[in-house]
Protein backbone atom coordinates (compact mmCIF):
# COMPACT_ATOMS: atom_id res chain seq x y z
CA UNK A 1 0.00 0.00 0.00
CA UNK A 2 1.56 3.72 -0.66
CA UNK A 3 2.29 5.25 2.64
CA UNK A 4 2.33 9.50 2.84
CA UNK A 5 3.66 11.51 5.58
CA UNK A 6 4.12 15.62 5.39
CA UNK A 7 7.13 17.14 5.39
CA UNK A 8 7.34 21.60 6.42
CA UNK A 9 10.25 22.76 5.18
CA UNK A 10 11.38 26.09 5.91
CA UNK A 11 10.66 29.08 2.86
CA UNK A 12 8.99 26.23 1.07
CA UNK A 13 5.91 24.62 3.49
CA UNK A 14 4.19 21.54 3.00
CA UNK A 15 5.98 18.87 0.96
CA UNK A 16 4.18 15.50 0.91
CA UNK A 17 6.43 12.68 0.65
CA UNK A 18 5.12 9.54 -1.41
CA UNK A 19 6.35 5.76 -0.60
CA UNK A 20 4.89 3.41 -3.39
CA UNK A 21 6.59 0.34 -4.74
CA UNK A 22 6.35 1.83 -8.37
CA UNK A 23 9.19 4.67 -7.23
CA UNK A 24 12.45 3.46 -8.67
CA UNK A 25 14.58 6.74 -7.39
CA UNK A 26 13.82 9.65 -5.00
CA UNK A 27 12.07 12.47 -7.47
CA UNK A 28 10.74 15.90 -6.96
CA UNK A 29 7.33 16.91 -8.47
CA UNK A 30 5.79 20.01 -8.80
CA UNK A 31 2.08 20.47 -10.03
CA UNK A 32 -0.49 23.61 -9.95
CA UNK A 33 -3.24 22.51 -7.42
CA UNK A 34 -1.31 20.02 -6.21
CA UNK A 35 1.98 21.83 -5.19
CA UNK A 36 4.70 19.42 -4.50
CA UNK A 37 5.31 16.41 -3.38
CA UNK A 38 8.85 13.60 -3.73
CA UNK A 39 8.44 10.27 -4.89
CA UNK A 40 10.11 7.57 -2.41
CA UNK A 41 11.50 4.22 -3.14
CA UNK A 42 10.41 2.19 -0.24
CA UNK A 43 14.43 1.21 0.17
CA UNK A 44 14.83 4.46 1.08
CA UNK A 45 14.11 5.69 4.28
CA UNK A 46 11.84 8.87 4.91
CA UNK A 47 14.84 10.34 6.77
CA UNK A 48 17.15 10.26 3.17
CA UNK A 49 14.05 11.62 1.27
CA UNK A 50 14.28 14.85 4.19
CA UNK A 51 17.38 15.40 3.31
CA UNK A 52 17.07 14.88 0.14
CA UNK A 53 14.28 17.85 -0.03
CA UNK A 54 16.66 19.85 1.80
CA UNK A 55 19.35 19.56 -0.16
CA UNK A 56 17.21 20.55 -3.24
CA UNK A 57 15.66 23.06 -0.99
CA UNK A 58 16.95 26.01 -3.60
CA UNK A 59 15.89 24.13 -6.88
CA UNK A 60 12.65 23.25 -5.29
CA UNK A 61 11.82 26.94 -4.45
CA UNK A 62 12.77 28.51 -7.91
CA UNK A 63 10.43 25.85 -9.86
CA UNK A 64 8.03 26.69 -7.17
CA UNK A 65 7.63 29.95 -8.18
CA UNK A 66 6.93 29.01 -11.84
CA UNK A 67 4.15 26.82 -10.90
CA UNK A 68 2.52 29.35 -8.97
CA UNK A 69 3.10 31.56 -12.08
CA UNK A 70 1.02 28.97 -14.33
CA UNK A 71 -1.10 28.52 -11.11
CA UNK A 72 -2.45 31.82 -10.94
CA UNK A 73 -2.87 31.73 -15.13
CA UNK A 74 -5.26 28.86 -14.42
CA UNK A 75 -8.78 28.59 -13.76
CA UNK A 76 -9.52 26.61 -10.76
CA UNK A 77 -12.94 25.16 -10.69
CA UNK A 78 -15.01 25.51 -7.81
CA UNK A 79 -18.69 25.62 -6.42
CA UNK A 80 -18.87 29.24 -6.62
CA UNK A 81 -16.77 29.42 -10.26
CA UNK A 82 -18.74 31.66 -12.19
CA UNK A 83 -18.17 30.23 -15.75
CA UNK A 84 -20.38 30.70 -18.79
CA UNK A 85 -20.24 30.68 -22.40
CA UNK A 86 -22.42 31.49 -25.24
CA UNK A 87 -25.19 29.28 -24.39
CA UNK A 88 -24.06 27.47 -21.28
CA UNK A 89 -23.36 27.89 -17.37
CA UNK A 90 -21.15 25.85 -15.77
CA UNK A 91 -22.81 24.05 -13.01
CA UNK A 92 -21.26 21.13 -9.98
CA UNK A 93 -22.71 18.95 -8.85
CA UNK A 94 -21.82 16.75 -5.85
CA UNK A 95 -23.95 13.37 -5.67
CA UNK A 96 -24.20 9.82 -4.88
CA UNK A 97 -22.15 8.37 -8.10
CA UNK A 98 -19.18 6.62 -8.70
CA UNK A 99 -17.51 8.48 -11.39
CA UNK A 100 -17.69 11.94 -13.42
CA UNK A 101 -20.37 12.70 -15.69
CA UNK A 102 -21.13 16.04 -17.51
CA UNK A 103 -24.21 16.69 -19.63
CA UNK A 104 -25.71 19.69 -21.37
CA UNK A 105 -29.79 20.71 -20.61
CA UNK A 106 -31.60 23.55 -20.08
CA UNK A 107 -28.68 25.95 -20.76
CA UNK A 108 -26.28 24.19 -18.01
CA UNK A 109 -22.73 22.04 -18.41
CA UNK A 110 -23.90 20.03 -15.19
CA UNK A 111 -20.30 18.36 -14.19
CA UNK A 112 -21.41 15.59 -11.50
CA UNK A 113 -19.29 13.85 -9.21
CA UNK A 114 -18.85 11.87 -6.40
CA UNK A 115 -19.92 13.35 -2.72
CA UNK A 116 -16.61 12.78 -1.24
CA UNK A 117 -14.18 14.00 -4.06
CA UNK A 118 -11.74 16.97 -3.23
CA UNK A 119 -13.13 19.38 -5.84
CA UNK A 120 -9.32 20.59 -6.33
CA UNK A 121 -8.52 16.88 -7.28
CA UNK A 122 -6.58 17.31 -10.25
CA UNK A 123 -8.34 14.12 -12.37
CA UNK A 124 -11.78 16.36 -11.57
CA UNK A 125 -10.32 19.74 -12.46
CA UNK A 126 -9.23 17.95 -15.69
CA UNK A 127 -12.67 16.70 -16.41
CA UNK A 128 -14.15 20.03 -16.06
CA UNK A 129 -11.53 21.40 -18.29
CA UNK A 130 -12.09 18.59 -20.83
CA UNK A 131 -15.87 18.94 -20.60
CA UNK A 132 -15.54 22.36 -21.34
CA UNK A 133 -13.34 21.83 -24.25
CA UNK A 134 -16.19 19.74 -25.76
CA UNK A 135 -18.85 22.07 -25.14
CA UNK A 136 -16.88 25.19 -26.63
CA UNK A 137 -16.59 22.65 -30.04
CA UNK A 138 -20.01 21.75 -29.94
CA UNK A 139 -21.12 25.38 -29.74
CA UNK A 140 -18.62 27.11 -32.04
CA UNK A 141 -19.45 24.68 -34.83
CA UNK A 142 -22.72 25.51 -34.47
CA UNK A 143 -22.40 29.17 -34.04
CA UNK A 144 -19.40 30.59 -35.88
CA UNK A 145 -19.52 29.28 -39.28
CA UNK A 146 -23.84 30.69 -39.06
CA UNK A 147 -22.09 34.04 -37.95
CA UNK A 148 -19.56 34.63 -40.29
CA UNK A 149 -21.28 33.80 -43.24
CA UNK A 150 -24.13 36.19 -41.73
CA UNK A 151 -21.15 39.28 -41.53
CA UNK A 152 -19.44 38.19 -44.87
CA UNK A 153 -22.65 38.76 -46.71
CA UNK A 154 -23.40 42.34 -44.72
CA UNK A 155 -20.20 43.71 -45.49
CA UNK A 156 -19.93 42.13 -48.74
CA UNK A 157 -16.69 40.00 -47.97
CA UNK A 158 -16.15 36.47 -49.34
CA UNK A 159 -13.37 33.96 -47.95
CA UNK A 160 -12.16 30.19 -49.11
CA UNK A 161 -13.37 28.54 -45.99
CA UNK A 162 -13.61 28.27 -41.68
CA UNK A 163 -12.19 26.19 -39.65
CA UNK A 164 -12.74 25.65 -35.82
CA UNK A 165 -9.76 25.01 -33.84
CA UNK A 166 -8.93 25.23 -30.27
CA UNK A 167 -5.95 27.76 -31.08
CA UNK A 168 -3.86 28.41 -27.78
CA UNK A 169 -2.71 31.93 -28.77
CA UNK A 170 -4.87 33.45 -31.35
CA UNK A 171 -8.51 34.25 -31.19
CA UNK A 172 -8.72 34.17 -35.17
CA UNK A 173 -6.55 33.72 -38.47
CA UNK A 174 -6.55 34.23 -42.59
CA UNK A 175 -4.20 32.39 -44.67
CA UNK A 176 -3.00 33.63 -47.89
CA UNK A 177 -5.78 32.02 -50.09
CA UNK A 178 -8.60 33.13 -47.61
CA UNK A 179 -9.03 30.12 -45.42
CA UNK A 180 -10.16 31.74 -42.04
CA UNK A 181 -9.44 29.79 -38.70
CA UNK A 182 -11.73 30.68 -35.75
CA UNK A 183 -10.96 29.44 -32.18
CA UNK A 184 -13.73 27.85 -29.98
CA UNK A 185 -12.78 29.91 -27.33
CA UNK A 186 -14.49 33.03 -28.84
CA UNK A 187 -17.63 31.14 -27.35
CA UNK A 188 -16.81 32.86 -23.98
CA UNK A 189 -16.67 35.71 -25.54
CA UNK A 190 -19.24 38.74 -24.96
CA UNK A 191 -21.21 38.81 -28.49
CA UNK A 192 -19.81 42.42 -29.81
CA UNK A 193 -15.63 41.31 -29.52
CA UNK A 194 -16.75 37.75 -31.09
CA UNK A 195 -18.22 39.89 -34.01
CA UNK A 196 -14.98 42.19 -34.33
CA UNK A 197 -12.91 38.90 -34.27
CA UNK A 198 -14.67 37.18 -37.37
CA UNK A 199 -14.61 41.36 -38.90
CA UNK A 200 -10.80 41.52 -38.79
CA UNK A 201 -10.18 37.95 -40.23
CA UNK A 202 -12.59 39.14 -42.87
CA UNK A 203 -10.90 42.57 -43.73
CA UNK A 204 -7.92 40.17 -43.94
CA UNK A 205 -9.18 38.51 -46.99
CA UNK A 206 -9.08 41.73 -48.60
CA UNK A 207 -6.10 43.80 -46.48
CA UNK A 208 -2.73 40.47 -45.50
CA UNK A 209 -1.35 43.06 -42.81
CA UNK A 210 -2.12 45.59 -39.87
CA UNK A 211 -1.71 48.75 -41.31
CA UNK A 212 -3.72 51.72 -41.42
CA UNK A 213 -5.88 50.91 -44.45
CA UNK A 214 -6.49 47.48 -42.29
CA UNK A 215 -7.91 49.64 -39.83
CA UNK A 216 -9.57 52.15 -41.42
CA UNK A 217 -11.46 48.95 -43.02
CA UNK A 218 -12.13 47.06 -40.25
CA UNK A 219 -13.17 50.23 -38.32
CA UNK A 220 -15.97 50.68 -41.43
CA UNK A 221 -17.13 47.61 -40.56
CA UNK A 222 -17.28 47.35 -36.60
CA UNK A 223 -18.07 50.64 -34.40
CA UNK A 224 -16.58 51.81 -31.42
CA UNK A 225 -13.46 49.80 -32.35
CA UNK A 226 -11.04 51.16 -29.70
CA UNK A 227 -12.76 50.21 -26.96
CA UNK A 228 -13.20 46.78 -28.17
CA UNK A 229 -9.63 46.13 -28.58
CA UNK A 230 -8.73 47.12 -25.37
CA UNK A 231 -11.72 44.65 -23.71
CA UNK A 232 -10.59 41.86 -25.42
CA UNK A 233 -7.20 42.06 -23.87
CA UNK A 234 -9.72 40.99 -20.28
CA UNK A 235 -9.34 37.81 -22.26
CA UNK A 236 -7.49 34.41 -22.99
CA UNK A 237 -7.84 31.37 -25.00
CA UNK A 238 -5.28 30.13 -22.51
CA UNK A 239 -6.91 30.31 -19.20
CA UNK A 240 -6.99 26.33 -18.62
Amino acid sequence: MPEEKILILEDVGKILLKKNRRFKRLSVRLAPIKGVWINVPYSISYQEAISFAKENKAWIIDNLKKTERKEKKQTIFTDSTDFKTHYHILQLKADKVTKYSAKLHNGLLEVVYPIHTDILNQALQNFIRKSIIETLHREASYYLPKRIDELAQKCSFSYTSVHIKNTKSRWGSCTHDNKINLCIHLMRLPKELCDMVILHELCHTLVKNHSKDFYDLLGMHCSDLVRKRKEIKNYSTTIF
